[in-house]
């Protein structure tokens, strides 16, 4: 059954639906690599959404994000990239991920970022200070969403 369908999509935004089935229905459990969380979650989304074009390791404005969601609606149509961090624990992947958060242009592009794993909590706190601005009046770009084992 598709989790996302041009009604729900019409209805919910294609980055608020996309995120709310990350955090409810994907379930990868634990898996050895970040490769391997991009290939579970790109089959996942391709399961759950047959009608979109779905690409990983996908190239923009010069940086590459993990997967790349078009989607093709009656009412709506549009984009959203995912980059995904497993185990956030060092700064210099927390400012080698801002850079690729930047060059993405969260301001112009959805985007997902998805912390999996282990985080340490002060850049969580950092990456939602940076970009809460984007979340008022209605949650925008970037959507971050957290998920344990």
């Amino acid at each position: 059954m598709a989790l996302l369908n041009k009604a729900n999509v019409a209805f919910d935004g294609l980055m608020p639906k996309v995120a709310q089935i990350i955090r409810r229905d994907w379930q990868p459990g634990k898996l050895s690599s970040e490769l391997n969380y991009r290939d579970s979650l790109a089959a996942f989304l391709r399961k759950s959404a047959p009608d979109a074009h779905i690409e990983t390791e996908y190239r923009h404005a010069g940086t590459t994000t993990d997967i790349y969601l078009k989607w093709q609606g009656i009412f709506f149509s549009g984009e959203l990239f995912i980059e995904i961090k497993l185990n956030l624990q060092q700064k210099d992947e927390y400012d080698r991920l801002i850079g690729q958060i930047v060059q993405i242009d969260p301001a112009k592009h959805d985007l997902i970022v998805l912390l999996i794993g282990e985080h340490n909590e002060n850049f969580v706190a950092r990456l939602q200070e940076r970009y809460k601005r984007y979340d008022v009046p209605i949650p925008s770009s970037p959507r971050i969403v957290i998920k344990k084992y």
